[in-house]
């Protein structure tokens, strides 16, 4: 299980107004919507392009988050405890999937041009 941080966050009022009015039209509390924030930011291309134009010199990547885009356990709790569920995150090298119909019934679907 994790350690609880708490930061101590220092920025303007137009940032808490957002997170309030978040909160007064879903079901998360404050600190749910900034770890959200967080969790999002860190898989963002957005963040990362932002972050990158700060990048100390010698810098040539940035740190990769311990978690997946997936994981809202992470986010939606204080603490997450990360479970293994066998599953590998290797990028595939085919980028061409195909799946034929024939006798069997099977739909022939090809995706390549999307990956």
């Amino acid at each position: 299980m994790g350690t609880v941080w708490r930061p101590a966050l220092r920025c303007d009022s137009s940032f808490k107004d957002y997170i309030e009015s978040l909160r007064k039209v879903t079901s998360l509390d404050k600190n749910q919507i900034m770890r959200a924030m967080m969790f999002v930011a860190a898989h963002s291309e957005d963040f990362k392009f932002v972050i990158s134009e700060y990048k100390k010199e010698g810098v040539t990547s940035l740190p990769v988050p311990s978690w997946n885009p997936w994981e809202d356990e992470h986010w939606l709790n204080q603490t997450h405890t990360k479970k293994d569920t066998g599953v590998t995150s290797k990028n595939l090298d085919n980028k061409e999937i195909s799946i034929e119909k024939g006798e069997g019934g099977v739909i022939k679907v090809e995706v390549s041009s999307l990956l």
